[in-house]
Parts: structure tokens; C-alpha cells; sequence
């Protein structure tokens, strides 16, 4: 693993916008809590609130000396470094995300190319991207269905949007002329929260399966959605994981569910 970056003035200048993003978040977050809160627990508050505001700075004053590519760091403090920088790119990223699809502004998929092509760059590959989770309100749920269940999984992606949660829904979001393949990679790359359909035709399908082994390696959210009579034992893992049952007479109570896990979680 290198100790420096090699980054375009350009790609710089996105990851600095990204931090400026969370920084905003973060203010917004600490300045909410402490309204519902008794003053005798703000130093508790503000020391947390601190350390993410530091942390931050840090980052950014790190990458501005970087410009040449020749600052050397530890790997304990390069990981650490390159784990901010890819959170806050990929929570600047959710964000203008959520832009495009309450404006339905193509304007926005220039700059959301620009902010993927930094997080998917070599020296930002092994960084996190789930350290400002909470901090913002926007989280992408990718839902894992077998194509014959598509009917079904609609259904409870439109009431989970209903609810601002926002849903990648291969059959709905992937362009006929985008790659599904590399469409799919990209969104399971970004999420943290995968919601699995599953019934007999989940149970067969190659790719489901592995979409949801993908979100599980890389240690993210997996919710088990078990169809009426399904039995769980049969996928493997996800028996371990928090499940919510699913029926089309329970849909509405069944996605409250949903949504409380994921905000519980974030």
C-alpha cells in the first residue's frame, strides 16, 4: 500500500468539497442533539463533536501538502487517512444523488461521475465508506431480487421511497444502454444496506445470492425479507441477521420495519 497519494488537481478539489459537505453535516448533527438535550451532558457532546471536527481538518490539511505526491505516512495513519476521505466522498456522493432524483436534473450526472471516479480510484480502494453514515439522512438501500419477484419487490421500494428511503432497483434504475453488470458493481460498491427478497426463486437465482455475499464481505447491512412460508435456513448467513417477515397483506407494516432497522443502524 503507498504512503502518498497520486491524485489530479481536480480530484483533489472534489474530495475537498466532500469534506467541506460532511463538516456541514456534522455541525447540523451536534447542533441538533444538543437541543434535545440536558446541558450537563454537553461536554460529553462537544468533546465527540471535537474530535470529528478535528479529524476532518485533519484530513484536508493532509491532502492540501500532498499535492506533490510525496508526503510519506505510517499505514496505520495512511489507512486512516484515505478512510475519511473515502467516507466523506461517498457520503457527498449519496447526497447528490438524492439531487438528481428529487429534481430529475441530468445536470447533476456529470458531477456524480466526477465524485465515483475519485471513490473507485486505486489509492481510495481499501478506504471505508461508512464514517459519516449518520450524519446525513440520505441512504441508498440496493434491493437484491430474483427477476421473476420484480412485481413484489416494487411494491415495497415504492412505499420504502414514501418514506425517503431511497432504493436501487436494477429493473427500474439501470438504463437500457448502461451495462447492468458494472451498474450493479457500482451501487453495491456504495451501499451499506442491501434488503434481500427471498422465496423459492431467490433461493436459485446465482446472482442474488452473490449480491448479497458481496454486501456481507464488505461488512455492510443485510435485511432479510422472508416471504410468508419461506424457511431462512436455506440461505445460508442471512439467518443471522434481523429478518423481517413479508406478506402482501403486511407490506405496510412490514416496510415500517424496514425503515426502522436501516435508521437505526445509519
Amino acid at each position: 500500500m503507498p504512503s502518498y497519494l497520486r491524485l489530479k488537481p481536480e480530484e483533489r478539489e472534489t474530495i475537498v468539497k466532500a469534506l467541506r459537505f460532511v463538516k456541514k453535516k456534522i455541525e447540523e448533527y451536534f447542533s441538533e442533539k444538543r437541543k434535545d438535550m440536558d446541558e450537563s451532558l454537553y461536554p460529553v457532546i462537544n468533546t465527540e463533536h471535537a474530535k470529528e471536527i478535528n479529524q476532518l481538518n485533519k484530513a484536508k490539511n493532509l491532502l492540501m501538502e500532498d499535492t506533490v505526491g510525496n508526503l510519506k505516512l505510517g499505514v496505520k495513519r495512511y489507512q486512516s487517512f484515505i478512510d475519511v476521505l473515502r467516507s466523506a466522498l461517498v457520503a457527498y456522493l449519496q447526497e447528490t444523488l438524492k439531487a438528481k432524483s428529487e429534481t430529475g436534473l441530468n445536470e447533476f450526472d456529470q458531477k456524480i461521475q466526477e465524485i465515483q471516479r475519485v471513490i473507485d480510484s486505486d489509492d481510495l480502494q481499501r478506504g471505508k465508506t461508512d464514517l459519516y453514515n449518520k450524519y446525513y439522512y440520505f441512504s441508498e438501500v440496493f434491493f437484491s431480487y430474483a427477476h421473476e419477484d420484480r412485481v413484489l419487490a416494487g411494491k415495497i421500494a415504492s412505499l420504502l421511497k414514501e418514506k425517503d428511503i431511497d432504493v436501487f432497483l436494477a429493473h427500474e434504475n439501470i438504463e437500457i444502454s448502461k451495462k447492468w453488470r458494472d451498474e450493479i458493481l457500482k451501487h453495491l460498491k456504495n451501499d451499506n444496506f442491501l434488503l434481500a427478497l427471498l422465496t423459492d426463486n431467490y433461493e436459485k437465482s446465482v446472482y442474488a445470492n452473490q449480491e448479497a455475499g458481496y454486501m456481507m464481505g464488505k461488512k455492510g447491512k443485510n435485511i432479510p425479507l422472508i416471504v410468508w412460508k419461506t424457511d431462512i435456513k436455506n440461505f445460508g448467513f442471512l439467518e443471522t441477521f434481523q429478518g423481517v417477515t413479508v406478506t402482501e397483506e403486511n407490506l405496510k407494516d412490514a416496510v415500517e420495519k424496514m425503515v426502522n432497522i436501516i435508521r437505526k443502524s445509519n
